[in-house]
């Protein structure tokens, strides 16, 4: 049955125009209904759509929602929201819900179409449902929230596709901003005037063009980019712009009521912070009134503001501007929930929520493809969102919340690839200090441009919780977090592998109460893990962790103050660039490091340590840290191939004064050179000693100054300062194997303050490193000039400080390690244009397996990972082969083999091993191609029997009697062993050529001595 708002017509077409008062049906026998008027349902009535049924809606006709709307399809009947089929582009408004608490707006298997905005609420009562439906090609958004408050929406099983904006966008009235305003220099009506727009963002916002749309045409024809006064921030409030952008303007251009500012890149405004724009040519309108001008702030022409923010224009009365400040109620998102659900084609993000608080947003299961902005988009001063299940591919982060002053973020199972950061978190209020809670499990954030996880923050404390993650093949660090502080976080289980710059990078002011464990932070373009902080790295620990392949250092936690409580324990520290741990203060202090347990192998360096004296090295595998095939970054000072570097602060020390009634300058052995000292007190009894002069220079105090606060009132990082002949602090070094280095410790720990003042500041003693039962790589212990010159182990070298490292361990305390072997096997020759294969599979190590070959053909590097072999095509040239090996760890063969490949017929491959390389195990003896291979064995017994017979003839000679065997005889025998030596080592074993050189040399001795005896007989 129709009801009154409808009328049938005898196209078959139900023209619609009236109210709807009571509930009423729509049914597929009766439409398509067409709404020729907008149409309101009123409070207290239902409109239901039943099954197959089309309603048309006319250009500009909006539904307007005040009661309830059911529409009802079923998976073969849908029902059909459209726009007249001979409208063609022209879109009607919306469906505007603007109900009440007992409302609903509900479709179920229906498609909604054509419009500028699919849904639009108005209304936070009642609540929006839509399942097993599409909203499609809406010029604005699928579903918008306006109001100040959205109601409950749920999106099940539905699509989201060809959206001109947002697909969801949630920004009741203006969103997140704090403030906007335009000023007129003349507000006289129909008058030409210089505009400045102030818009305070509340939350921080990037932006690439500014849009402002006037209320006519005529009001913003004159402009052009000359008119372009000043733009840029003001920083300070106090109305003046501290940061420029007049530099970074590319274009102003006007299109209809629409001026459109654009910079040359992208540009980040904070919360704390005012955009100030200032314009000429503006044309006043010809009546008084209060004018709304359209402000948004667009990047990568995507909107980041509320579509609600207006600044207000006043023309026509002597009255102050006006500024548009938010209500007196805050604006909320809460209760956004979307399920099983596909957003495609969205030129804007998938999801945009912007307001003063947005909870309860729920995304689960869902697909993002080709969405130009982010795939979910949260500014709000503060948030709570949670993702799972979701599948993201979007233009800019799969995730990106900004904040003011805290978030939750909870992210499970999601996999977020092929976009410009996979989560981004940005905090920018520094009036207020909140939390920033970010829970990350089971995600995927692979192959974006930038990076995995972004955390930044100004004034934040963040609590961290990252667990069983894959971070991989980003552009740029695979968690990069810049906190004010990090004041909690457990990062377990995550694989953190090949992404461009480190694998997980730490910024902050403090960082305390972290624990790194089982992960694998691997193949990273900088370091695996770097935590660098201004003030406190404290209760840090990093355990049974993989942290290997990076091109930079393994493990770094470097801070501008103090470091204390520092644990590294049973990591796998390997193959690393740079150094396998590195820990470093500027400020000499007695903070505790602890590194137990680990095995530290093949890194560029071994373990760095400056400025924590109170510090425990045991148990450690620190061996071979020489690697070959990577640039070790430079650490001032230390050597690449060094084992074991322990060093002082480099600008001066935190010290105890525990004796009151001792002046400081007592304390300084140069009293004259006091001045050159600045002494910073901390708290309590404890100062700090800033170097402010240098040998060769002078520095003037700010130079030298270390910015220094108070991070916390029981932190023993004094450095006792005394008269008295009391036992210094000591660096205990014990039960470590550490071996392989070009130096295996080096020393530079001074009476305490050498590197940092000129002015020597009186201590105990002479600083001691307990290094003793560790064991140096040979029995007899290591090399030192004075102490054990007969060391034949790695080298210990003092620059400042002393050293007691007997007694010594005689054989290693853990697994014994050594260089891999390599084996070279190529043909001799091969017809040019062919193809040849090189092989190191014959290639060896006592322990594991060889896992990395490095060929080097004619100079040029070819390295390949478990593959032993190298198919190339041979050049009309003679070839030169050399192979380097690495096993597992890393470790480096210590020398190449080598071989040449000629021009010439193809022959049976021949091998070829490292002349230097270390020896074969027993296995691998009988199989081997030097003397124990044919060719030496007949070498062999033609020069032993040339040996005997020539030594037998001799002892005959000196007693006068015959010889059974001629000279010249036993000459011949010599000359063959050597020759067959000689040939067999040219085309097979180098090892030969060696042998058969000393062996030549050896018999030319002889046979002069045999000489001399025998014609003195």
């Amino acid at each position: 049955m129709l009801s009154a708002s409808a009328m049938a017509a005898p196209s078959g077409v139900t023209f619609v125009e009236s109210p709807i008062q009571s509930d009423t049906t729509w049914t597929e026998d009766d439409g398509p209904y067409r709404l020729i008027r907008s149409v309101a349902v009123d409070p207290g009535a239902t409109l239901t759509i039943r099954p197959g049924t089309e309603v048309q809606l006319a250009e500009g006709v909006s539904l307007t929602v005040r009661g309830s709307l059911r529409a009802t399809g079923t998976e073969t009947r849908p029902v059909l929201i459209t726009q007249s089929a001979s409208s063609g582009d022209l879109r009607w408004e919306t469906i505007r819900y603007n109900g009440s608490e007992s409302s609903t707006l509900s479709l179920r298997n229906t498609t909604v179409r054509g419009g500028r905005s699919g849904i639009t609420t108005t209304s936070g009562e009642g609540a929006v449902t839509i399942t097993d439906s599409r909203l499609q090609n809406f010029s604005v958004a699928g579903l918008s929230a306006n109001g100040t408050t959205t109601p409950p929406v749920t999106i099940t099983r539905s699509t989201l596709s060809e959206i001109g904006g947002h697909a969801i966008r949630a920004s009741p009235s203006i969103g997140a901003v704090e403030e906007v305003e335009l000023d007129s220099t003349d507000r006289r009506r129909n008058r030409t005037a210089r505009h400045t727009l102030t818009l305070a963002p509340g939350v921080g916002v990037s932006m690439e063009t500014i849009r402002l749309r006037y209320p006519t045409e005529r009001s913003v024809a004159d402009i052009e980019t000359e008119s372009l006064a000043r733009i840029g921030l003001d920083t300070d409030n106090d109305g003046e712009i501290d940061q420029s952008f007049n530099d970074t303007v590319s274009n102003v251009s006007v299109s209809g009521r629409h001026v459109e500012i654009s910079l040359s890149h992208s540009t980040y405004v904070s919360s704390r912070d005012r955009l100030v724009v200032e314009f000429d040519g503006v044309v006043n309108p010809r009546t008084r009134g209060v004018y709304p001008v359209g402000v948004s702030l667009l990047d990568r022409r995507i909107p980041q503001l509320s579509d609600g923010v207006h600044a207000m224009y006043v023309v026509g009365a002597e009255t102050t501007p006006f500024a548009y400040t938010p209500p007196t109620d805050l604006t909320r998102v809460r209760g956004i929930t979307v399920s099983d659900s596909e957003f495609e084609e969205i030129d804007g993000a998938g999801l945009f929520a912007a307001a003063d608080i947005a909870t309860g947003i729920r995304v689960s299961d869902t697909q993002f493809t080709d969405v130009r902005g982010d795939g979910v988009a949260i500014r709000a001063a503060q948030s709570e969102g949670s993702f799972r299940g979701n599948r993201m591919h979007t233009g800019d982060a799969g995730i990106h919340v900004e904040t003011r002053t805290q978030t939750t973020l909870v992210a499970t199972g999601n996999r977020i690839s092929r976009s410009t950061t996979g989560i981004r978190v940005r905090q920018s209020e520094r009036r207020v200090r909140g939390i920033t809670r970010v829970t990350l499990r089971g995600n995927e954030l692979v192959d974006n441009d930038r990076n995995g996880l972004e955390i930044q923050s100004e004034t934040s404390e963040g609590e961290l919780w990252l667990t069983d993650n894959v971070i991989s093949g980003n552009g740029a660090h695979g968690v990069a977090l810049s906190n004010w502080a990090i004041r909690s976080g457990r990062v377990t289980g995550n694989r953190v592998l090949n992404n461009g710059e480190d694998g997980v990078a730490i910024n902050s002011h403090v960082v305390r109460n972290v624990t790194l464990s089982r992960n694998r932070i691997a193949e990273n373009g900088g370091d695996g893990l770097d935590v660098s902080v201004r003030a406190l790295a404290r209760d840090f620990v990093a355990t049974d962790n993989a942290i290997v392949d990076n091109r930079g250092h393994a493990l770094t936690v470097r801070s501008d103050l103090l470091v204390h409580r520092v644990t590294v324990a049973g990591n796998r520290l390997a193959n690393n660039g740079g150094a396998g741990v590195l820990v470093s203060s500027p400020l000499t202090h007695n903070g505790h490091l602890t590194v137990s347990d680990n095995v530290i192998a093949a890194n560029g360096y071994g373990l760095v340590s400056r400025g924590t004296l109170n510090a425990t090295v045991r148990d450690n595998d620190i061996v071979f840290n020489t690697n070959t095939h990577v640039q070790p970054p430079a650490l001032d000072g230390v050597a690449p191939g060094t084992g074991l570097y322990i060093a002082e602060g480099s600008r001066g020390a935190i010290l105890d004064r525990n004796d009151d009634d001792a002046p400081f300058a007592d304390l300084v052995a140069n009293p004259k050179l006091q001045q050159q000292i600045e002494i910073t007190r901390l708290w309590g009894d404890t100062v700090a000693v800033l170097r402010t002069d240098g040998v060769s220079h002078v520095r003037s105090t700010t130079e030298g100054a270390v910015d220094i606060r108070r991070v916390d009132d029981t932190l023993p990082t004094g450095v006792e300062l005394s008269y008295a002949e009391t036992t210094p602090d000591r660096y205990r070094v014990a039960h470590n194997d550490v071996y392989g280095h070009d130096t295996g410790m080096e020393i530079n720990i001074s009476r305490l303050v050498t590197a940092n003042a000129t002015a020597r500041l009186v201590t105990d003693s002479i600083r001691t490193v307990n290094a003793e039962s560790n064991y140096w790589g040979a029995a007899s212990g290591p090399y030192h000039a004075s102490i054990l010159p007969e060391g034949d182990g790695d080298e210990i070298t003092i620059t400042s400080g002393w050293v007691d490292f007997i007694p010594v361990a005689d054989a290693p305390i853990g697994q014994r390690y050594r260089r891999p072997t390599p084996r070279l096997s190529t043909p001799s020759t091969a017809a040019p244009g062919s193809r040849i294969q090189l092989t190191g599979a014959e290639s060896t190590v006592e322990n594991g397996t060889v896992s990395e070959y490095h060929f080097v053909v004619n100079g040029t590097s070819h390295a390949t990972r478990e593959r032993a072999g190298l198919s190339l095509r041979m050049p009309n040239e003679t070839l030169t082969v050399e192979l380097a090996v690495e096993d597992g760890l890393g470790i480096d063969s210590n020398e190449s083999a080598t071989a040449r490949v000629r021009p010439g017929p193809a022959t049976v491959s021949e091998s070829s091993s490292s002349v230097e390389s270390a020896a074969p195990s027993e296995g691998e003896r009988g199989s081997g191609t030097g003397l124990l291979s044919a060719w030496g064995v007949l070498g062999g017994g033609c020069f032993l029997s040339a040996l005997f017979f020539g030594g037998y003839g001799m002892v005959r000679t000196v007693r006068s009697q015959s010889v059974p065997v001629r000279g010249l005889f036993v000459q011949l025998l010599a000359g063959v062993g050597v020759l067959v030596w000689l040939v067999a080592g040219v085309l097979g074993s180098t090892r030969l050529v060696f042998v058969a050189g000393v062996a030549g040399a050896v018999w030319v001795g002889l046979t002069a001595i045999a000489y001399l005896v025998a014609t003195r007989t």
